[in-house]
């Protein structure tokens, strides 16, 4: 997949901040911080440009968000193989900080109390990567 083809399928203008963002995260095999992306970006973008960015393309589904639990944020490309899971996980290196999304097909089965409404449910595996382990 390439950025002009996730831009397109999202239905959003090519604008360099956008290929930019999206280059940036699908040239990397882990999701990346803010601070990670912004590193390697040059400083063709104002701060309000860049994160309206990233929240438009979080609205419009062409990245996911991750937050893990030191409050840390990073952001990933939603590929095919995410959309429509039932829980989206990802796994959480302790030791390089590396955040990858895995492949599943886990349910839930949470009876939640009436009047509730689910929208999404996340998960995040914490442990060693195999670089690592």
């Amino acid at each position: 997949m390439t950025v002009e083809n996730i831009l397109h399928k999202h239905n959003l203008k090519s604008t360099g901040c956008r290929k930019l963002i999206l280059s940036e995260l699908l040239e990397s095999k882990a999701a990346l911080a803010e601070s990670e992306m912004k590193a390697s970006i040059p400083e063709l973008f104002n701060r309000v440009t860049f994160y309206r960015t990233l929240k438009t393309l979080e609205d419009a589904g062409a990245i996911h968000k991750i937050v893990l639990q030191d409050n840390t944020t990073k952001y990933a490309v939603t590929r095919q193989k995410c959309q429509g899971q039932d829980i989206h996980s990802h796994f959480h290196c302790s030791r390089c900080d590396g955040v990858f999304c895995l492949q599943n097909n886990l349910q839930l089965n949470i009876e939640l109390p009436q009047g509730f409404v689910r929208h999404h449910v996340s998960m995040v595996v914490e442990g060693l990567c195999a670089a690592c382990n």
